[in-house]
Order: structure tokens, then sequence, then C-alpha cells
């Protein structure tokens, strides 16, 4: 099922956004584009994660520091909007790590949601498909973005805070970073062909996912702005999802069976997608190599942008 959405538009005018996390890979991407789209950006990222990819633009001011240490000022206008997409990456990661995960995914978004109740601006939270599709308690990540849910929906009922929760489905693509193991399947799978080793699947391989391209969900995003009528819950995803053994059998490679890994759920599916999505995962797959020459693959955002416009029925 594709959520119905408003195709009545604004155009953007040059505004002023916020986005923590603007060096990782969701990040970097919604940055360009929003720069391509004539806006300025306030680019707050610890650099733990992240990479600096576009340094002498002048539409860019970049703080490498935590969001707790941050507190904006703009000299004119105003901010129009926050992304807050600065986050510990990986469940894996934060069941090994659960004081840094909680502290990383609780306090930060208290300060983030002090920022927009100061400057009275929606805001936008990355928050993840698994406080959906897990119980809140079964890994330190999932509890932390649902705490994190649950101070804005505090900061709507006593300050009118106007926010948007963002549903990510295993997002992959250009930029995708690598955490080792802590990696998403995508990745880890791409990480153990090029070192020669078979394709580790863990369990039976029948736990399913809904796999979205990043390109898909920046379309999304910017079809977003530009709505006049913005839901509350926002789900990138396509609708469409594959097991774990499906994606492992797609790249044609050696599998071999481990014992699974507790913490996650067995099946996310984006039951409502924001929008239609052009990417399908086993088709990305079978040309995944040529994605480590970005120069081939990246789709230059300003096309992309008139082809969201097209796309939609949008009037810019």
């Amino acid at each position: 099922m594709i959520t119905t959405f408003s195709t009545e538009s604004t155009e953007i005018e040059p505004m002023n956004f916020i986005v923590t996390g603007g060096c990782g890979f969701i990040g970097s991407h919604l940055v360009e584009t929003l720069v391509m789209m004539g806006q300025n950006v306030l680019v707050i990222d610890d650099m733990r994660n992240g990479k600096t990819i576009f340094k002498d633009n002048p539409n860019i001011k970049y703080v490498h520091q935590d969001v707790c240490s941050v507190h904006p000022t703009i000299k004119q206008g105003k901010f129009n909007a926050i992304f807050h997409l600065a986050n510990t990456p990986r469940i894996r990661l934060a069941i090994e790590q659960p004081l840094e995960a909680l502290r990383n995914g609780i306090d930060p978004t208290i300060h983030v949601a002090e920022w927009a109740r100061k400057f009275k601006c929606p805001l936008f939270y990355a928050t993840s498909s698994s406080t959906i599709h897990s119980d809140f308690t079964s890994n330190p990540y999932t509890f932390a973005k649902t705490v994190g849910e649950d101070i804005l929906q505090l900061y709507d009922k006593h300050y009118g805070l106007h926010y948007h929760l963002l549903y990510f489905y295993n997002v992959y693509g250009p930029r995708e970073a690598d955490y080792g193991e802590h990696s998403t399947v995508i990745r880890s799978f791409k990480n153990q062909i090029l070192k020669g080793e078979p394709l580790r699947v863990f369990g039976s391989g029948r736990k399913t996912r809904d796999f979205t391209h990043i390109h898909d969900v920046i379309d999304m995003l910017v079809v977003l702005l530009k709505a006049e009528k913005k839901p509350r819950n926002v789900h990138l995803g396509t609708g469409n999802p594959y097991s774990i053994r499906e994606i492992a059998e797609a790249f044609n490679h050696p599998i071999v069976h481990e014992f699974d890994k507790p913490g996650e759920a067995h099946d996310t599916l984006c039951e409502e997608p924001y929008a239609p999505c052009d990417f399908d995962v086993i088709g990305y797959i079978k040309h995944w190599k040529e994605e480590f020459d970005e120069s081939k693959t990246f789709r230059r955002v300003q096309q992309q942008l008139e082809e969201i416009d097209t796309k939609f029925g949008i009037d810019s």
C-alpha cells in the first residue's frame, strides 16, 4: 500500500536547515541535495563516523562537535527546520556498547528538541523501523529510539513542538559506512566478497528486511519538504521485503550459516511507504561493484530534483 500524499506543494525559497549527523551516510546525501536546492545548511557532526565531503561550499557551515555541546545561533533570518540524523548507527554495536548507545540516542534528542522549541521550527527525527517491529527493550538502539519518540511527544504536548518521525528501512547505496562486523547486511556481504570469504548468514536466513536505496530515501525527503501537508509518521521504505537468504543468493557467492544473533526483529516491512521507490535491491546487487567508482553511479542531484518533480507531479 502506498500512502496517499498531497501533490500540492510550495516552491522552497532559500531557507536555513540544521542537519545533525550531516557528514554521515544519509546526512551527507541530504545536505548535498539541500544545497543543490539553494538552501543553507548548518551541519553538526562529531566526525566519529562521518566524512566532510563538501569542504568549500559557502552554503554549508560545519560544526564538528557533539550535539550536546552545541548551541546554534543565526544572525539573519531563522532556522526553518531541523533534521536530527545523528545516532549510534547499528543495533549490534549498541548491544555491545549500551552506555554509549543510550547516551548517543537520548541526550542529543533532548537538546535538538530544545533547539526546535527555541527556534519554533519543525523537527524531523530519524527514528527506526525497529521501534515498530521489535519490543522496545529488545536492544539499547531500539530503546533509545523509542525514548526519543517519547521525548518529542512530551515536547509536543507541553510546548507545541511540530515534529515528524522518519522511519528508515535498511538504507543502502553509495557512501554507506563500513563498520566491519557491525555493518549492514549488504555492506557486510560486499566486504566478505572482497576478502574472498563466504557470505555469513546468521540462522536460517529467513528473516526479512525492507531494503531502501539512499536515492529513493532522498527523493522521498524532498517530496516531504515540498508537500503542503506532511504526515506525523513518514515511512521511508519500499513495501517489498526480501529474506536475508534471498539477498545472499543474489550475490551469487558461496554461503555459510552461523548461529543466529539475538536482539533484532525477525521481519521488518514498510507497510505504508510514503512514496513509490525506483530501486530494487536485487537489481542493485547485480551491479554493486560499480558503486565503488561513485563518479559512474552518482546521479547528478540537479537532474535528480527535476526527476522528482516530474515523477510526483510537483510544480516547482
